[in-house]
Formats: C-alpha cells, sequence, structure tokens
C-alpha cells in the first residue's frame, strides 16, 4: 500500500510541476498567439496523427525484427501491445519500467515470455543507438546553420564527443569488460552481462536483422522530421520552416524524451524547451509552443487507444498497480 501511494504521490508530483511550467510557458508567448496557431493548423491534424500512427508501425515493426525467426507474434497484437504499452509509459512517471512488462503481458499469447524480455531489451538498446544517432545529427545540424555564441559552439561540440563517447563505451560494455580474474560480478555487471549475451546470440543467428531494427528506428525519425516539418508550416505559413529547423526541434524531442520519460506526456517540459529554442532557429517562440502543444494532441490521441486496446484485452485486475 505504502508504495502504491508514493507511487500516486510522484505522478501527482510530476504532473503538478508540469502544468506550473506548462501555464509559465503559455503566458510567456500569450494564450492568443497559440490559439491562432491551432486554427491555422485545422484539418492538418489529421495527417500529423496519420503520421504518428505510421510511427508506431515501424517502432512495432522494428520490435519485431529484434525477435528470433521462429517467434510467430503476428503484426496486428504487436502493434496494439506496442501503442497500450507505450501509453502506459506515457501517463504514468515509470517510463519504460511501465511500457515493457506491459507490452510483454499484451504478447503473451502469441510469444514465450523470455522471447519478449529478450526481444524488448534488444529493441531498446537498438532505439537507444538510433535516438543518440537523431541526436548527433540534430546538433551537428544546429552547428552547421546556426550562427551560435562561441561558448554555444563549444557546448555543441563537447555534446558530440560525449555521444561518440558513449556509443564506444556501449559497445565495449556489449563485448564484455569483466575478468574472471576479478572474482564475482556485482548485481548490475551480471544483468549487463546477460542482456549482452541475449544481444550477440540473437545476433549469431539472426544476421542481419539488428541492422534493420536500426534502419527502421531511423526511419521512425525520419517521419518526425516530416511532422515537425509540415506542422511549423501550418502554425506559421509565412514562416517558411527548413529541414534543418525540422531536425534540430526533434533532435531536442528527442533528448526530452530521454531526460524526462518520469513527466507524464511531458506536460510543461515540451512546451518550455521548444519555446525557448525556437527563437535560436529564427523561429518565434509562440510558434515553438504550439508545436509542442500540437505534439501533445497527438501523443494524448494515441495513447487514448493504447490505453482503450489495454482495457479491452486485459482481464479484470490484472494490470492493476506496477506492471
Amino acid at each position: 500500500m505504502l508504495t502504491g501511494r508514493r507511487q500516486y504521490l510522484l505522478t501527482g508530483v510530476t504532473a503538478l510541476g508540469g502544468l506550473v511550467l506548462f501555464a509559465y510557458a503559455v503566458r510567456s508567448v500569450g494564450l492568443a498567439s497559440i490559439t491562432d496557431g491551432i486554427r491555422r493548423v485545422g484539418w492538418g491534424l489529421v495527417p500529423i496523427l496519420a503520421l504518428g500512427g505510421v510511427r508506431f508501425a515501424l517502432r512495432t515493426e522494428a520490435w519485431r525484427r529484434c525477435m528470433r525467426a521462429e517467434a510467430r507474434l503476428p503484426f496486428p497484437p504487436a502493434l496494439a501491445a506496442f501503442l497500450a504499452g507505450d501509453a502506459l509509459g506515457s501517463v504514468t512517471p515509470f517510463g519504460l519500467a511501465a511500457s515493457e512488462p506491459t507490452k510483454a503481458f499484451l504478447s503473451r499469447r502469441h510469444l514465450a515470455t523470455a522471447d519478449a524480455v529478450s526481444s524488448l531489451a534488444t529493441d531498446n538498446l537498438v532505439y537507444a543507438a538510433s535516438a543518440l544517432a537523431m541526436v548527433g545529427v540534430g546538433v551537428a545540424v544546429l552547428l552547421m546553420t546556426v550562427p551560435l555564441p562561441f561558448a554555444w559552439q563549444e557546448w555543441g561540440v563537447a555534446a558530440l564527443i560525449l555521444l561518440a563517447a558513449a556509443a564506444l563505451a556501449g559497445v565495449r560494455l556489449l563485448r564484455g569488460t569483466w575478468s574472471p580474474e576479478q572474482g564475482p560480478r556485482p548485481a548490475w555487471r551480471e544483468r549487463l552481462a546477460g542482456v549482452r549475451q541475449s544481444v550477440l546470440s540473437f545476433t549469431a543467428a539472426n544476421p542481419g536483422r539488428l541492422w534493420q531494427a536500426f534502419g527502421l528506428g531511423m526511419a521512425f525519425h525520419a517521419l518526425a522530421v516530416i511532422e515537425v516539418y509540415v506542422t511549423l508550416g501550418w502554425i506559421d505559413p509565412g514562416g517558411a520552416p527548413t529541414i534543418s529547423q525540422s531536425v534540430v526541434f526533434e533532435a531536442l524531442n528527442r533528448v526530452q524524451m530521454l531526460a524526462f520519460k518520469f513527466v507524464p506526456f511531458r506536460v510543461g517540459v515540451d512546451e518550455a524547451l521548444t519555446g525557448a529554442l525556437a527563437p535560436a532557429l529564427s523561429v518565434p517562440a509562440a510558434v515553438g509552443v504550439t508545436l509542442a502543444i500540437v505534439r501533445k494532441v497527438r501523443n494524448l490521441f494515441w495513447a487514448a487507444i493504447g490505453l482503450a486496446l489495454m482495457a479491452g484485452r486485459a482481464p479484470a485486475g490484472s494490470m492493476t498497480g506496477r506492471p
């Protein structure tokens, strides 16, 4: 019971903090400007929602590519499980701790638990690699296209170096760094060794599938860039958005997803950071905040579908509490 109360408290605190930040972002640019931008999007919201659905389909197929060739999880139930898991991870502050067990639970009729856990771990590693690649591309585009102060340029170069170091460290960890002469592994290293062995075994048995999953992840990010581009064009028709602006906005979105997953729907965080970045890209701050709000509507739409699917597939009482 205490754990449940702490969960509710954490959810309430993060949601309240996000709402305060959201109100500040809206007030700083003016509600009228945001309302006008949303009105200009109008029926453009339909293709935005459709693009969101295609992106979920790509992520679902990437997950399926991380399964053994012998696994038989059809695409429709895989998509339903992915949508439900993503929804639960978005509405609670637990992120992957909520979404991944939900996906495994809802796919249990077609996929053994061991296969589900292994494939989800592999999928998350591959997706993280694609997300870091997207962030790296965004930082590089920012440095090449925006006349930043020298101090900002230094921070950008440092970020690229850190991303490269993180990639090398990840490869090194997957190859193994623990010697038997050092004695028993710590618990966290034992878990890492299990993940590493699972990935290596999967790669050996299914050559090429990880690269296919990575390619689908990059396609997921590319569609997100297109979504930002068309949304900016509808919000501010006279602004003439560019692909470089869209790439940087989406790279920021990836950073937010990684850093603030514990904030439900990243309420307030997305609006504040996107609005703050916009002027550096020669985009009005109000347009940046409106972009984040339109993105929030898209997230809410697909989360509602995911929760409805979860309610329809899970037996009563089986999904209560933390997954």
